[in-house]
């Protein structure tokens, strides 16, 4: 990992000699009692690195970020992600204007988890309308492909996001939002002869991912990993499509007080996962689970106050029902149960932050509690970070 570090202080010392007009620096140390977030708990500590910088050119700029992260107890995790991209603003009237980016991006694990190594594109486009004083109009449509060194994760999505704000006098905020994707996997499955043999499952690190050959906790498997993907022949890809629908009611009460509760619903409109398994890491991102691998809903709060000497806190209470089309529960032993995989998770966080001019500091707490059919995801688990962004301003905007 350390030409990593060479790449962050080379485009550090570059952002700086071409007068960047912005750069963010942030650092922040998070711990967990459950790494793998699944019914095996196992405590690791995270530390990440974080920069941010762009460059203005009238209505158009260049911006590029990075993050490093460290894993303690499980170092063949970490890993450098890094973007760069492009973002160009047209407006057409006083009240509207059209937005367009172009970002590619790379992400580089440590050896043992070199699979999840991969490029992206991404392409959006996006409308903004002031109809009004109060009332907004969004829209944008997004394009991503994902090359992996691991080539059946390898997909293309699809996203067309429409979202309507309305701000009353009393200070009430409403939010309605509609969201359509899909989500095409080039190449999901494997041949016979890469299927990996069966094994006791119920026994800690001896069963691999097929085809894969990875484990969990420091090159190991923590409790039983079913085969990751469905034993078929290579063939065509597959696809999955969903739509979702959203809401937000947000009431400032006085100065110093404000409310916000929030719905979810999104179902899943064809396909399903082509995987067997997947699950999800703490602060690592998995291929297998992201917002297409799931349908149900999910309702959430948030309380914020501002407190003396400008400390924000903010306390919100979470709730989801998810549903994993294609994903079967387990048994001990790995077995199909004959159900599709549900998991209820409810989801408690508490967060400070305190900004100054130059510079913030933040404290948050987490708990997670996750029940499931499937008794490898009925897990509950504790997080906690602290962390420090600086914030420089060069040129025009100093």
């Amino acid at each position: 990992m350390k030409k990593y570090f060479l790449y962050i202080l080379l485009i550090l010392v570059l952002s700086i000699n071409l007068s960047a007009d912005s750069l963010i620096l942030s650092f922040f140390q998070g711990s967990t009692d459950n790494l793998f977030q699944n019914s095996y708990p196992e405590t690791d500590y995270v530390s990440s690195l974080r920069f941010a910088a762009d460059k203005n050119f009238s209505a158009l700029s260049i911006f590029t970020q990075g993050n490093y992260s460290y894993l303690y107890e499980n170092p063949n995790l970490a890993y450098y992600v890094q973007d760069l991209g492009l973002d160009y603003v047209l407006p057409v009237n006083a009240k509207s204007a059209f937005y367009f980016s172009l970002t590619g991006r790379g992400a580089f694990y440590q050896s043992d988890y070199s699979d999840f190594n991969y490029t992206a594109l991404n392409a959006l486009t996006s409308f903004k309308s002031y109809l009004s004083q109060t009332s907004i109009l969004k829209s944008n449509y997004s394009l991503e492909y994902k090359n992996y060194r691991y080539s059946l994760f390898d997909f293309i999505s699809h996203s067309i996001n429409v979202s309507l704000d309305k701000y009353f006098q009393t200070k009430t905020t409403l939010k309605t939002e509609m969201n359509w994707g899909y989500k095409y996997f080039l190449h999901p499955y494997l041949t016979e002869a890469s299927i990996a043999p069966e094994e006791d499952c119920c026994h800690e690190g001896n069963y691999l991912y097929s085809g894969y050959g990875k484990g969990y906790g420091k090159g190991n498997y923590s409790g039983y990993q079913p085969a990751l993907f469905v034993p078929v022949s290579q063939g065509v890809g597959q696809g999955m499509q969903n739509i979702s629908i959203s809401g937000l009611i947000a009431q400032g009460i006085g100065d110093k007080v404000g409310l916000k509760v929030s719905a979810l619903k999104q179902w899943s409109l064809s396909g399903e996962n082509p995987f067997t398994y997947i699950g999800e890491f703490y602060m690592v991102e998995n291929p297998t689970y992201d917002r297409f691998s799931w349908e149900g809903y999910q309702v959430g709060s948030q309380l914020t106050v501002l407190m003396p000497w400008n400390i924000q806190a903010k306390l919100s209470y979470n709730i989801s029902v998810k549903e994993f089309p294609g994903i079967e529960s387990l048994d001990c032993e790995g077995v199909s149960l004959g159900v599709t995989r549900q998991d209820k998770r409810k989801q408690l966080e508490a967060r400070v932050e305190k900004n100054f001019p130059k510079f913030s500091l933040f404290l948050s707490y987490s708990y997670i509690d996750n029940h499931s059919n499937d008794l490898m995801f009925d897990w509950s688990g504790n997080f906690i970070s602290v962390g420090v962004e600086w914030n420089f301003f060069f040129g025009e905007r100093q």
